[in-house]
């Protein structure tokens, strides 16, 4: 073993710097995301599209090279690779090899962390969101791997790549000659089980190439093993019949419980167990209108690995409501925002715009304040998730008489 860790120090300190270009790169994706969940729907697609490009982009792309960089210096292609003629077996060089990469995925872990503990995530949910950024690790590795295993050097994993995808490319193109063009998207249980399938079947190729290339370095076997995998994952992914089992599942089950609130006032922002809401905008018109603009970020905590894949089919969430409550008269009503621009996903939290309009004295037509603008000031804006509209009305009811005052007994108006 004290091989395995040699060659583990001699790999890392040989990537030092693209490992810390890949910490810049994701830091800087971050800090972008969480400045563009700061500003106006107006203002804010700048760093939303440099945050996507970033995140979505140049990290992943980083992260699926490193798979070759990894073997660079110890390539299994060729049965004259040079790390031969050393006193090292196929297998201690495997080892090796995998558990570098295993320490490669504590890197996005630790750029990370303090970007959750800014959205005040609790400890559950930073555990969640480490088990969801190495499962896109490890994603993005079962993919590079056989590419980076038959591969003698970077330029060979770079034409494997491109070849690979272009004849994906090709076997669409040629599925769809002669058919009508008018295929209907197939069912989500469908697509689910399809896509469970295709990433076994990858996977088992993956763990295959690798074994052969290790332990016997047989490239053309590597191959073969991989065009049939190919083969067979394209004629499941457009031909398999059968769903099993249910694609979305059921939402959570949670009791009613507010998750943020944020006074409202301008470039207010606060942040509650990785839900924050900041507000941007408030505008009170001379006839009563009150328009709001505001962002939010909420934990994305995906419940499959297989939601990570591109075109996975989204679970349902739980519902969100959203009321103006004053916390010295008790008076509340409900508002339904309406999302504005785009969304992101960042490091298992995501990110929208959101704004509404309504008219206080309306809502409030039972007992609606004598100085509406003096009443907005002591509001706040609150987020509720509940299993149901009449769930998120007791709830509004409850906090609303919680902080009800004054003998008049107003209590709350949803």
């Amino acid at each position: 073993m004290r091989l395995a860790w040699h060659i583990i120090r001699k790999d890392l300190l040989r990537l030092r710097w693209i490992l810390l270009l890949w910490a810049i790169m994701l830091a800087t994706g971050l800090g972008l995301a969480a400045i563009q969940g700061r500003l106006d729907a107006d203002t804010y697609f700048p760093f939303h599209l440099a945050a996507k490009a970033t995140l979505a982009g140049f990290t992943p792309l980083i992260a699926f090279g490193l798979v070759m960089g990894l073997l660079h210096d110890d390539p299994v292609a060729d049965v004259d690779a040079f790390w031969i003629t050393r006193p090292v077996s196929g297998g201690e060089l495997l080892a090796a090899k995998t558990l570098a990469w295993v320490l490669l995925g504590l890197l996005p872990v630790a750029v990370t962390l303090p970007f959750w503990m800014s959205y005040d995530c609790s400890w559950g949910q930073i555990i969640r969101g480490t088990g969801q950024t190495l499962g896109l690790h490890f994603l993005l590795g079962a993919l590079a791997l056989p590419f980076a295993v038959i591969s003698a050097n970077g330029s060979r994993f770079v034409m494997n790549v491109l070849v690979g995808a272009g004849g994906l490319l090709l076997l669409s193109l040629l599925s769809r000659v002669g058919s009508p063009g008018n295929d209907q998207p197939a069912n989500p249980e469908l697509v689910h089980s399809r896509t469970w399938l295709v990433a076994g079947l990858w996977l088992v190729a993956a763990i295959t190439v690798t074994l052969i290339q290790f332990l016997r370095r047989r490239t053309r076997q590597s191959l073969v093993v991989l065009a049939t995998a190919v083969i067979l994952g394209f004629g499941v992914a457009k031909w398999w019949p059968w769903a099993l089992g249910n694609a979305a599942g059921e939402p959570a089950q949670v009791a009613s419980a507010i998750v943020a609130e944020v006074p409202l006032h301008e470039d207010e922002g606060s942040a509650r167990n990785g839900t924050r809401l900041g507000i941007q905008f408030v505008y009170l018109s001379g006839n009563g209108e009150l328009r709001v603009s505001f962002s939010e970020a909420t934990p994305h905590l995906s419940g499959d690995f297989l939601d990570l894949l591109p075109g996975a089919t989204s679970r349902p969430e739980v519902p969100g409501y959203y009321f103006i409550l004053n916390r010295t008269d008790g008076r509340a009503f409900a508002v339904q925002p309406s999302q504005q621009g785009s969304s992101l996903d960042a490091a298992t939290l995501y990110f929208t715009h959101a704004s509404f309009a309504t008219r206080p004295a309306q809502s409030l037509r039972e007992n609606p304040p004598p100085d509406l603008t003096a009443w907005l000031k002591n509001a706040v804006l609150v987020k509720a998730v509940a299993s149901d509209p009449q769930a998120f009305q007791i709830l509004m009811v409850a906090q609303a008489r919680e902080f009800h005052a004054g003998p008049s007994g107003s209590g709350a108006n949803p």
